[in-house]
């Protein structure tokens, strides 16, 4: 027989509300700002008009990207083709010219050679919690079904107790410049991926001042359009590869430049030549 928490799990799970199985995106007020001012400017169209392009892109995006962002196996004229439907014939010849201010103003970035669209997780954040949802309920009607559920239920208790303590140890094991941005960052969130991010982007060349520059400038933004907490982005994403905490430095950073490495000086005595730098074991600069 199942146990009452099983019970309880399953019913909870079969009788969640169904959404219609078809892919969307989240689209919120943090859209509308200056980015868009500027690309509808740049395009010269009405932000109303970027908008509607953003969101055939986006919608394009979800069976042309991986969850990234990262465009798969595509270039800009796909990206161009895409976007082309949503304009009049007459209008077509502005295509290119648009496709191209998207990767001008921030909206699509590129890194070693690839397409990624930025900020696409959270564009799409909602969508893929309703996919792992989905496929956390599958798995469990699975389970269940197969007559191993109380199987993994009985196991769960064991794994779990040990990993408790050792979260308590990694308190203190976080530097001091990262412990002063995640208490400027406006969300707190994800700590440890956030910290793996954090060091990411310091091996990149960025220094912990442009970080912490980048959190206190985000955290203002937000206080004054009073963002709602949900739509403040997670730390771990703010740091992620496309670099979206960029837009908050007050001067872009330049490209990292490599340490110079210390240069040797030959002794000479390999080649028969005497080192005039060598001491003496006799004393200290007496000639042998």
């Amino acid at each position: 027989m199942e146990t009452l928490q099983q019970v309880y799990d399953l019913n909870e799970l079969c009788n969640e509300e169904e959404v219609p199985e078809m892919a969307w995106i989240a689209v919120d007020q943090s859209l509308i700002g200056g980015k868009l001012r500027n690309f509808a400017k740049k395009s010269k169209i009405s932000q109303n008009e970027a908008i509607g392009i953003l969101v055939r892109l986006w919608l394009w995006a979800l069976d042309n990207a991986d969850q990234d962002g990262k465009i798969v196996a595509g270039d800009m004229s796909d990206v161009e083709e895409a976007i082309r439907a949503g304009f009049l014939s007459e209008e077509k010849e502005r295509v290119s010219a648009i496709t191209q201010n998207l990767l001008d103003c921030g909206w699509i970035d590129t890194k070693d050679g690839e397409l990624i669209l930025h900020d696409w997780t959270d564009w799409r954040s909602y969508y893929t919690a309703l996919q792992e949802k989905r496929a956390k309920r599958a798995e469990y009607m699975r389970s269940y079904r197969s007559g191993n559920g109380k199987d993994q239920e009985a196991e769960k208790p064991k794994e779990e107790k040990p990993e408790k303590k050792k979260s308590k140890s990694k308190r203190n094991e976080y530097e001091a410049d990262f412990e002063k941005f995640w208490a400027a960052y406006p969300r707190k969130a994800e700590k440890a991926n956030a910290y793996k991010k954090y060091q990411a982007r310091l091996k990149d060349g960025f220094s912990e001042a442009d970080l912490l520059q980048a959190a206190v400038n985000y955290a203002k933004e937000c206080k004054a359009k009073r963002t709602d907490p949900q739509y403040i982005k997670h730390p771990k994403t703010f740091l992620s590869e496309t670099t979206p905490f960029v837009d908050f430095l007050d001067k872009k950073a330049p490209a990292p430049v490599p340490k110079e490495q210390p240069v040797e000086v030959p002794n000479g005595e390999e080649n028969g030549m005497p080192n005039p730098f060598r001491t003496s074991e006799k004393g200290e600069g007496e000639p042998e």
